[in-house]
């Protein structure tokens, strides 16, 4: 190999956010006994495609660290008050088994990871100071004027938009920072300051993407905590191959971000490419569930309809952990997702206010859209999952009630309450900046923790608000209790607990369902865990008492 690069993917958490878990959010616990935030273990297909990429058309050797995979390998630390000696640590390590590289390229997705981001390319530069250092992804493409403000000389450049054209004249030129300078595609330091315009260099014809390389990670590290885990329809969650067969989508959703990598044209490997690739994949790692990453699946429908033929062929069930499309689930799409092992689908709802889905969203879709949609997915037995989002800038509170009486009527079998998180890059980000919307430490921002207080709400009302909904919807009104469907209730219930432990309501549900099954077996020993979690929680305390929630009887 003529080169050697060195991919780095930064912890997709803050480091506050890892040690100090909030009461609404997942934990896992070390083997030190403490207890620290979930890191998404989700496998990182665009490094995945940089790295084949970069073998194949640009004869590089490459080497990846994903920090959200290897916290579970090396860190033991529960007195660090940073990740910053942990990421010293690693990158010494790398160094020290002799891989020096020539470049060193980020990945970087989400603002949550913006402070590791900056710290790890802090340390590269010191551990490895003769390396290019470039970062790719939705966060340099949208935050670049800010990454520079907050650490000028932190990377050499910055890819805007999609990587694999630009990676491949980066890695030919011979005087890299020259060439970066005087690139379209590139943000630098000088030509930020000279004014630069950026453009994106889209790849037309996806087919000419090489394989993934799966051979870049070890993919068992991937079974940790995948998004894939939170879904208890799904049988075996630690058997499957991650794939994306198209980029781009046409819509203009103010929440949404996904248009500033990839464009909003749709382009897709063709129908022969995807059949190959999956089908040396499945000989390769014999998985049974096929997880689709796909922003827009559902944009041609002959197209996402061969794509399932293919996954029947292949005896794959499919997974998918991005919403899909309301307005194109119609009855034949769910049979041919049926067909394909789907048993769960997580919808895109929103909202269940159509002004706020018309007007602040800008996504118009029909309520009796997904009225029908959830009716037709009980029918056939697919389980739903919808994404509700709340505290948008322009929304009300009176509008977040309309939603709340909404999803009172609409029985889907599980509903993720989400706080807007202003997505750099996006409208609501846009517009939340221009107008002081943003509060506290944008950093901060996640799909728990809310950073926009307009005239209507604050951040806390907001995080209270969506926590409450969450505990009625999905516990005291859970719709499997309603139709009887007390075992898959019970499974709900039980993976919940595995993720929080201490979820009083969780336990209540629990017992309440092993009653209707008859199931009398260690009925004292949850009672009395109950009954602990109640003393040792004043919350939990004071919601059973306001909602009169008794110990239910066996």
């Amino acid at each position: 190999m003529s080169s050697k690069c060195l991919l780095i993917i930064p912890p997709n958490i803050t480091f506050d956010a890892f040690v100090n878990p909030s009461a609404n959010s997942k934990y896992w616990t070390h083997r030190n006994g403490r207890k620290y935030g979930v890191l998404i273990t989700d496998v990182p297909l665009g490094v995945l495609t940089i790295s084949a990429w970069l073998k194949s058309k640009c004869d590089t050797d490459v080497k990846v660290i994903d920090f959200n995979t290897e916290v579970h390998k090396t860190w033991d630390d529960p007195d660090a008050d940073s990740f910053h000696d942990w990421f010293d640590r690693v990158l010494t390590s790398v160094r020290d088994s002799g891989f020096d590289p020539d470049v060193i390229g980020f990945s970087s997705l989400f603002i949550t990871g913006y402070e590791n981001l900056l710290s790890l390319a802090e340390a590269s530069k010191r551990i490895f100071p003769r390396a290019f250092r470039i970062c790719g992804g939705n966060l340099p493409t949208t935050m670049y004027r800010e990454v520079f403000s907050d650490a000028a000389d932190a990377f050499d450049a910055l890819c805007f938009g999609e990587g694999e054209l630009p990676i491949s004249e980066l890695m030919a030129a011979k005087d890299k920072k020259s060439y970066c300078d005087s690139s379209m595609q590139w943000i630098t330091k000088k030509n930020l300051v000279l004014g630069g315009v950026y453009q994106h260099n889209f790849i037309s014809n996806l087919d000419e993407i090489p394989d993934l390389d799966y051979d870049c990670i070890d993919l068992k590290d991937y079974h940790l905590n995948p998004t894939i885990k939170a879904y208890t329809s799904i049988g075996d969650r630690t058997n499957y191959i991650t794939y994306m067969g198209s980029r781009g989508c046409p819509f203009h959703c103010t929440f949404c971000a996904a248009h500033t990598v990839h464009g909003r044209k749709m382009r897709a490997f063709t129908i022969e490419r995807i059949e190959r690739e999956l089908t040396d994949l499945c000989n390769k790692y014999l998985p049974n569930t096929l997880v689709i990453e796909d922003d827009m699946f559902l944009w041609d429908k002959d197209w996402a309809a061969s794509v399932l033929k293919i996954a029947q062929k292949l005896n794959l069930v499919c997974f998918f952990p991005n919403a899909l499309a309301l307005y194109a689930l119609d009855r034949p799409m769910l049979e041919e997702l049926y067909k394909t092992g789907v048993r769960q689908l997580t919808l895109a709802v929103e909202s269940g206010s159509a002004r706020v889905l018309k007007e602040v969203m800008k996504k118009p879709l029909k309520l009796s859209i997904t009225n029908r949609v959830v009716q037709d997915c009980r029918e056939l037995g697919i389980y739903t999952d919808c994404n509700i989002i709340i505290g948008m800038p322009g929304e009300t509170l009176s509008d977040i009630d309309d939603t709340r009486e909404y999803l009172r009527t609409l029985d889907a079998n599980w509903y993720r309450i989400n706080v807007a998180t202003p997505l750099a890059g996006s409208e609501m980000y846009i517009k939340a900046v221009k107008n002081g919307e943003i509060k506290g430490d944008i950093r901060m921002a996640g799909y728990k923790k809310c950073v926009v207080e307009t005239k209507d709400f604050t951040p806390a009302q907001i995080e209270s608000i969506a926590y409450d909904i969450n505990l009625e919807m999905n516990f005291l009104r859970n719709s499997d209790m309603k139709y009887g469907r007390y075992e898959r209730a019970l499974e709900t219930f039980n993976n919940v607990l595995q993720l929080r432990n201490d979820h009083a309501l969780a336990m209540y549900k629990l017992i309440e369902c092993r009653s209707h099954l008859g199931m009398d077996e260690n009925k004292e020993m949850l009672s009395k865990k109950l009954d602990e979690m109640l003393e040792e929680s004043a919350f939990w305390k004071k919601y059973f008492i306001d909602h009169d929630l008794r110990m239910p009887a066996y």
